[in-house]
């Protein structure tokens, strides 16, 4: 195990104390999310089969597509989520 030093300015310090945030613990969070997004990872032929078979899709219009009404509200409620997941952190 190592030690991170950090350096933050007093009053955003005296903030997260008051809200009972727990910085080690947030900051491991952070740390880990910067390692795993959690998506699998692919290999970069893979990525380009991935865009090459869309494209295909595309042009012989056998791909599934919202409409502008659809997208925004997968849109939205993909920002809710989010919102959600974080609204504790």
């Amino acid at each position: 195990m190592h030690t991170i030093q950090l350096q933050i300015q007093d009053d955003i310090y005296h903030e997260l104390k008051s809200k009972g945030i727990d910085i080690n613990n947030k900051l491991q969070e952070f740390l880990n999310t910067l390692v795993d997004d959690g998506y699998a990872c692919i290999s970069e032929d893979e990525a380009k089969q991935r865009v090459s078979d869309a494209v295909n899709r595309y042009q012989n219009s056998t791909g599934t597509y919202l409409d502008s009404n659809n997208y925004a509200q997968r849109k939205f409620d993909m920002i809710d989520s989010i919102k959600s997941k974080y609204a504790n952190n």
